[in-house]
């Protein structure tokens, strides 16, 4: 039998063609839900891409793809989706939102898909220990620490020096409220602040924690009895009209922030409006990128006490990444959840996303000895001297809104601090 050229040249181009297409069935694509977008260009979207794009080059049969979602509405819709069978492999959690993960079952057990191939020093290499604990439901693991923030304290080194203020002053509120007189300025005399106060997100919703909470967390008295509210305490009246004072007594804070949420006093601090401002931690990268001022002057603060003793407490906040229990793609997940939580992708989100890393052995990179990241210390000293979280069993996603609530209910209506707290815990019983 005799084999004609073109007969062997169309059959080597359909073998080709099944190989191609072998290869193209083999390959799996990972979809992730995040409030990232790596199209854009923010440190933390910049280092997301670059995170993807090293980890398919080194797993060229694992494609991943993004699909940015409202950071508000994600977890919900994720749970939502888990009744419904159509959701991602992947998914980013808040703290807000880690106790309704747990109790939607929607979460793979992260101990079976990935810790349990990392030995004893791996996984004692995360310092934040609330941060893995806060995950654990009933014995199961289902999400793990992408980076930690919380609320916390930022002021303008120069702005304070000018005004004779030493930073180590913010330890105390009293200390906090006259570092926050002495640099304000009005100047065009129209009645508003033009730079220096502080600034406070006081919004129901995209909000950060405020005097009012951490004020009352230093109480004798549990600011929760498991998910039950209890505001309305002598420490909560005393941290609410000290809230309330900043505006209307000391006008160090501008009664508009009642409307300003926390992406508002994020873009107002960098712009150069305020001396001292509360925002996450999470923004720094984005308030040294963005600072109309020399970036060199930005600080970061331990929250205050009210007796100067030691610091206040710091939320544990932040992200956490799950997979979705029902993948059919759950063994790709979570290799690339597996990356993001390297050593190699903690790097990334500290170096290149600006975020404090949540593994220790980085902490001894030259990256954080260098002075502009003094306030990674910061963080981990706050931390680990007193920090708080939220309790995750319960539905927190109210909590700051309702106290914000009734910070307006005090300024605006003039009613008293314990009721305007006695609503607020009538509020946040509403939400659970």
């Amino acid at each position: 039998m005799r084999f004609h050229p073109f007969g062997l040249r169309t059959a080597g181009l359909a073998l080709a063609a099944a190989l191609l297409s072998s290869a193209a069935i083999a390959e799996t694509t990972v979809t992730m839900w995040t409030f990232l977008d790596p199209a854009k260009g923010s440190p933390r979207e910049v280092a997301l891409k670059q995170m993807i794009e090293d980890f398919e080059a080194a797993n060229p049969d694992i494609k991943v793809r993004v699909e940015p979602q409202d950071f508000a509405q994600m977890p919900p819709k994720f749970f939502l989706g888990h009744r419904t069978g159509n959701n991602p492999d992947v998914v980013w959690i808040d703290a807000k939102n880690l106790g309704g993960l747990q109790q939607s079952g929607a979460g793979a057990d992260m101990e079976k898909l990935i810790v349990d191939k990392w030995s004893d020093e791996e996984k004692k290499d995360f310092f934040v220990e609330a941060g893995w604990e806060a995950a654990r439901h009933d014995g199961t693991l289902v999400a793990l620490p992408l980076f930690h923030g919380a609320s916390v304290i930022y002021y303008r080194k120069d702005l304070l020096q000018e005004a004779g203020i030493d930073p180590a002053s913010l330890s105390t509120w009293e200390g906090l409220r006259q570092a926050a007189k002495a640099p304000t300025k009005d100047n065009d005399g129209d009645g508003r602040i033009d730079v220096g106060g502080f600034g406070m997100p006081l919004a129901p919703l995209k909000t950060e924690s405020t005097p009012l909470l951490i004020g009352m967390l230093e109480g004798d008295e549990a600011a929760f009895d498991g998910c039950t509210a209890n505001f309305a305490t002598d420490i909560g009246a005393k941290s609410l009209d000290y809230t309330v004072d900043l505006i209307s007594e000391d006008k160090v804070t501008p009664r508009d922030a009642l409307v300003y949420n926390v992406d508002d006093i994020t873009e107002q601090f960098a712009a150069g409006r305020y001396a001292i401002a509360i925002t996450s931690i999470l923004r720094q990268s984005v308030i040294a990128k963005n600072a109309t001022f020399d970036a060199a002057n930005i600080g970061v603060a331990p929250w205050p006490t009210w007796t100067g003793e030691g610091s206040g407490p710091m939320p544990v906040s932040g992200w956490w990444v799950a997979a979705w229990k029902d993948s059919p793609r759950i063994e790709a997940a979570g290799k690339f959840i597996d990356y993001m939580v390297s050593p190699q992708g903690v790097k990334l989100w500290s170096e290149v996303g600006g975020q404090v890393p949540t593994r220790r052995s980085l902490l001894e990179d030259p990256y954080f000895q260098k002075p502009e990241t003094a306030w990674v210390s910061t963080m981990i000293d706050a931390w680990s001297a007193n920090s708080w979280m939220e309790p995750t069993a319960c539905n927190t996603r109210s909590l700051q809104g309702v106290l914000n609530e009734a910070t307006s209910r005090a300024l605006v209506d003039g009613i008293d601090a314990k009721t305007a707290l006695e609503e607020a815990e009538a509020k946040f019983a509403d939400a659970q």
